[in-house]
């Protein structure tokens, strides 16, 4: 179950968290790394119904105010907390992001990060990777950057933890 206690939320809001919870299922106790990555994006990529809602889910989200609505850096730097879920394996805290042609902040990743990845634009991609699913593993770091446009995300970190830092 995805607790939202305290979250904005709408009309649209119980339709994506449904969705988030089969996907939160899905992924279960596999290790946040490589084939992850490729199960996400056969089972649950931009073909699929799942994906093609959840990409609706969030943009309407988006226009009724409760997913991307925190300012981080201006306009094309938004997120917004969507819920948890304490799944008991992962604990995944749940995020919304809207990023154009911006460099985010420097974070290393101490459990890993699952990443939705839906260009606004057609040219649009997120540390060069185009629509679809991007897993980075426990340790890695990296500055989000979209570059080709716009990009809406919904992103996981197991735990909440995420560790800030001005650079490599």
């Amino acid at each position: 179950m995805i607790n939202q206690d305290g979250l904005p939320t709408g009309p649209r809001k119980p339709e994506l968290v449904a969705r988030l919870e089969q996907l939160v299922a899905f992924i279960g106790d596999s290790p946040l790394d490589a084939a992850l990555e490729d199960r996400l994006n056969r089972h649950f990529g931009p073909r699929t119904p799942e994906f093609q809602d959840m990409t609706r889910l969030l943009r309407a989200g988006i226009e009724e105010g409760w997913a991307c609505y925190a300012e981080i850096d201006g306009a094309d730097y938004r997120r917004g907390r969507l819920g948890t879920a304490d799944d008991g394996v992962h604990d995944f805290v749940i995020e919304s992001a809207r990023l154009k042609d911006v460099k985010g902040n420097h974070h290393r990743h101490p459990l890993g990060e699952i990443n939705m990845i839906q260009p606004l634009d057609p040219a649009g991609r997120f540390c060069g990777s185009g629509e679809g699913w991007k897993v980075f593993a426990p340790g890695t770091s990296h500055y989000p950057t979209v570059t080709g446009g716009a990009c809406t995300f919904i992103f996981l970190l197991p735990k909440g933890e995420i560790e800030y830092s001005d650079g490599p």
